[in-house]
């Protein structure tokens, strides 16, 4: 199982259950940014393994977007995705570069007047949910919204572990909610049996669609595996896109580079990724 959401009915078919691993998307999109500051790696990790969990919810061609504005307002975390699984995430400039922040916890980076905005829908229809972040940690406070905003009982979890260098080791999240007319008291009892079997979660990349089947029966006895959902890192950047900068930049200042034999690197704030203009690429610029 390697970035991919399966789909479980529990309970008598009273709860929707999603269980993700995405340990090699996160390792991308961090390794993209080439961050290197544990609470940032978490918090991006959490909102985008949250965020992908949704995207198993939605049809044809809607998108969903959010954001988590922290009580700095310009301390910010951008996630989206859409119906086909397409998910990217970054952080505000203004966060990648906060100074201060090894000693900082969660609560602390969130603070007390954070909120969390999606909007989801087509072209066409859209709606917009804001809700506050009376948690202060990303988990609760996404289960919050829905709760607040949509009026369903949500729970969600996500789950990112890094080694002591930073780099993801493991990344896996789960989604549970009530159908129409389940007893609230179901969303507990899922909680309480992931609570006390997590360890099915830290294999999910390693298992196949029928052992995942097999060990969510051991957990839940009437569970019934519904469909499988795939989710990849997109951004829609391209070297192409970045030509723009350099027919921006005076020609004088292209000449310095060609002179000097220097590549110059543009990068893409969404997701980090590099692009290099060699001299001779310059070159067509100034023709």
């Amino acid at each position: 199982m390697r970035n991919k959401i399966i789909k479980a009915l529990v309970f008598d078919k009273q709860v929707r259950l999603f269980i993700l691993d995405n340990t090699a998307l996160i390792d991308e999109i961090i390794s993209l940014n080439r961050q290197n500051h544990r609470l940032l790696n978490l918090a991006l990790g959490k909102t985008i393994s949250g965020i992908s969990l949704l995207s198993a919810t939605m049809k044809g061609e809607q998108r969903l977007s959010a954001i988590i504005t922290m009580s700095n307002p310009k301390y910010r975390i951008f996630a989206d995705t859409d119906a086909h699984g397409n998910i990217r995430g970054y952080a505000s400039q203004s966060l990648l570069k906060a100074k201060g922040m090894k000693d900082v916890s969660f609560k602390d980076l969130i603070g007390h007047e954070a909120s969390i905005r999606m909007i989801k829908g087509s072209d066409m229809n859209q709606f917009t949910g804001i809700t506050d972040m009376p948690y202060q940690n990303i988990d609760d406070d996404l289960s919050h919204y829905f709760k607040q905003s949509e009026q369903v009982e949500t729970y969600i979890e996500t789950n990112v572990c890094l080694d002591e260098k930073n780099t993801i080791l493991y990344s896996y999240a789960m989604y549970a909610q009530l159908l129409p007319g389940a007893p609230e008291y179901l969303l507990n009892e899922v909680k309480e049996k992931i609570d006390t079997n997590s360890t099915i979660f830290k294999n999910l990349k390693d298992m196949n669609s029928i052992q995942i089947n097999k060990n969510l029966k051991e957990y839940f006895s009437d569970s019934e595996v519904i469909g499988q959902h795939q989710v990849q890192f997109w951004c829609g950047c391209s070297k192409e896109m970045f030509y723009g900068l350099l027919y921006s930049m005076e020609s004088k200042d292209l000449l310095e580079y060609i002179h000097a034999n220097k590549s110059i690197e543009s990068s893409c704030h969404i997701c980090g990724r590099s692009y290099l203009f060699s001299p001779p690429e310059i070159k067509t610029i100034l023709r």
